[in-house]
């Protein structure tokens, strides 16, 4: 996800959070160092040109079912034309 060197810092956490946050970790298969990384970026005001990373690429493609992307349906939604 990064590319530039790591910094290591130290941080206090309640035992659950840090329990709920392993967890979490586990179940994506990342490590809890990456899972608060992703964490900060999320919540973090940024100016990166990497578009690929941030809360709403994670986003990217959901949907509900029933939704279609058929041509003029979004501006009869926006619009009601």
């Amino acid at each position: 996800m990064y590319t530039r060197a790591m910094k290591a810092v130290t941080i206090t956490i309640p035992e659950e959070l840090d329990a709920e946050a392993a967890a979490e970790a586990r179940r994506l298969g990342i490590s809890k160092s990456e899972l608060i990384r992703r964490g900060l970026a999320a919540v973090l005001p940024t100016e990166r040109l990497d578009t690929s990373i941030g809360p709403w690429s994670d986003l990217a493609g959901f949907g509900s079912e029933g939704i279609s992307v058929e041509p003029g349906e979004i501006d009869t939604v926006v619009y009601g034309s």
